[in-house]
């Protein structure tokens, strides 16, 4: 059987999600993914998986076509969306019911009770295929759209709880019957499940000065299957397509700019920190990068370059600029070396609090106060 599995991928695919979905075609069930947001995160589909990406102006684009194929379905649910105020799921769903209709999917599945499951609704109407969802928690609570909400419960096939206290609230709050709900507890994916990866971390903008082209060429000339890159930022320069020329984009994952709180997760999960720093051609250099602060701070092992300010922060390691071998070098040392990751991360915890505490504020007063400059006429 066919399914279309209809989820965000905000930050990749949620990690109960792939579980569930290797699970599925463990038990021969053919899996396709439509994603309603689609970013980088540490779990991507695998390669045979199917994932169908749609592009908002194609989608916008292609509505008359669908209008003209099927016009007394188009118009009627066009005025059901207009009432409902669910104008943007509708134009997706049209678009993904034709993508599902040409994959034969047999059946539809919704992540969450969201914007997933209103697409999912109009997709049904639209193939008349069987719909299911997985409630979660937030759409119990504070859902995008109520009156879309119910209305696509009442059209599910099949209702998933993932405890006895949502399938309560969902007979109490929303008057679902009983005998619609099936309790199924999620289940999490286990780290023993895949292969163990060295994570390296580089946060950076995405300019020339920042080196991304050096790391990737250094990922290559190591040709390990047992290191990912993780890239954090955003920026002019299109550093995707630089991975796929360098070859390199199955070992990298992109964060693109993530918050505060995103971005000491990755720092904690990380194995090493890299930024090759260099300087551009435009002349363009580095002050001391605050991203290699914050890394040493959360008492990680980093590589940088011996350029500009940056010798004054890291003792170690430091290689030269834009040399692809003696980056590929250090990094292979740290990836092979647990032991040593851990005490030039401790060090570099210390250096930063010896060094780069909040305590440099006192001197930054000494100069509003004007003690510095006291000092400066006394000599």
């Amino acid at each position: 059987m066919t399914i279309a599995y209809i989820i965000s991928m905000k930050n990749g695919v949620q990690s109960f999600v792939f579980s569930e979905i290797e699970a599925l075609k463990e038990n021969s069930l053919k899996i396709l993914l439509f994603p309603t947001k689609y970013n980088e995160g540490p779990y991507m589909p695998k390669k045979d998986w199917y994932c169908y990406v749609y592009k908002p102006f194609f989608v916008i684009l292609k509505q008359p076509l669908f209008l003209i194929k099927n016009p007394f379905c188009y118009i009627k649910l066009l005025m059901e969306a207009l009432r409902t105020k669910s104008l943007i799921d509708f134009a997706i769903g049209f678009d993904f019911a034709n993508e599902m209709k040409k994959r034969k999917v047999r059946r539809i599945h919704c992540h969450f009770g969201g914007h997933q499951l209103f697409i999912g609704y109009y997709c049904k109407k639209i193939l008349n295929i069987p719909l299911s969802v997985t409630i979660h928690a937030y759409e119990l609570y504070n859902n995008p759209n109520l009156v879309m909400f119910r209305n696509s419960l009442k059209l599910c096939n099949n209702i998933i709880a993932i405890s006895d206290y949502n399938k309560n609230l969902l007979i109490k709050k929303f008057g679902i019957k009983s005998n619609r709900i099936k309790i199924i507890q999620l289940f999490s994916h286990k780290k023993g499940d895949e292969k163990k990866y060295t994570k390296i971390l580089i946060v950076a903008n995405f300019t020339e000065k920042k080196g991304h082209d050096v790391i990737f060429k250094a990922i290559k000339a190591l040709d390990r299957k047992d290191i990912k890159l993780w890239v954090v930022g955003g920026g002019e320069l299109d550093i995707k397509q630089l991975a796929e020329d360098i070859e390199v984009r199955e070992k990298v994952v992109f964060f693109g700019r993530v918050s505060d709180e995103v971005l000491k997760e990755l720092y904690e999960c990380c194995d090493i920190f890299c930024l090759p720093s260099r300087t551009a051609r435009s002349g363009d250099k580095e002050g001391i990068p605050v991203a290699l602060m914050e890394a040493m701070s959360n008492g990680k092992p980093v590589i940088s370059t011996r350029h500009a300010g940056i010798p004054e922060l890291v003792e170690d390691i430091l290689v030269e600029e834009n040399n692809v071998e003696e980056l590929a070098k250090a990094i292979e040392l740290l990836a092979d070396n647990p032991e040593l990751r851990r005490k030039l991360g401790e060090r570099n915890k210390k250096i930063i609090e010896e060094r780069y505490s909040k305590k440099n504020v006192q001197k930054l007063k000494e100069v509003f106060l004007g003690v510095y400059d006291e000092n400066l006429e006394k000599n």
